[in-house]
């Protein structure tokens, strides 16, 4: 198999990551933040990302688990 394919496409991927995260807007300064409103912002304003992650990350853990489950 061409191993020069997937090098190209895995640096193109991190190229593209990292310039978005650069154009990123805002400070990320630390600043005082309590658990109250965080957990307010989250299960208010934020809930609909926050399942939706929520649901990701446990189909890609169920994924993993049964990629590597798997007898060849």
């Amino acid at each position: 198999m061409n191993r020069a394919l997937p090098l190209l496409a895995s640096v193109l991927f991190f190229i593209a990551f990292a310039i978005e995260v650069v154009s990123i807007p805002g400070s990320f300064s630390y600043y005082n933040e309590s658990l109250g409103g965080i957990s307010s912002l989250l299960f208010s304003t934020y809930v609909v990302p926050f399942e939706l992650v929520s649901l990701i990350l446990v189909g890609g853990i169920i994924g993993m688990l049964y990629i590597t489950g798997r007898e060849e």
